[in-house]
């Protein structure tokens, strides 16, 4: 009767998969985040670029009570004076043309930049 679990051969392929995936997952991850950039706009006028690649918090010059957070990677409405807080509910976004938006403040907050499609 044979064996009825993995033979030498199929392990060594499973941790050959394995390796090339951890890679792959590797070299996403970091270039996902270079070169993007996420955009606050007031009435449809940017008002300030953030680079992605850089952890920092913001704060815009006429609104002192809304707060922008950017951390590996990720931005986000961190503080926010409107009632409601959909915008700071939202948490951080990513992934190029997702948006936050404060409407109160008429402030949206946009993923732009380089963002790199994987096809495997």
């Amino acid at each position: 009767m044979g064996n009825l679990f993995f033979k030498s051969k199929d392990i060594i392929v499973i941790a050959l998969i394995l390796t090339v995936a951890a890679i792959l997952y590797a070299c996403i991850e970091y270039t996902g985040k270079e070169g993007k950039t996420a955009e606050i706009l007031l009435n449809n006028e940017v008002i300030k670029t953030l680079e992605l690649s850089e952890d920092a918090v913001y704060s815009p010059e006429d609104f002192p009570h809304v707060v922008f957070e950017v951390r590996e990677g990720k931005v986000r409405f961190r503080e926010s004076d409107c009632p409601d807080k959909i915008c700071v509910n939202t948490g951080f976004i990513y992934k190029q043309g997702q948006t936050a938006v404060c409407l109160p403040n008429k402030l949206v907050l946009r993923i732009t930049g380089n963002d790199v499609d994987t096809v495997l």
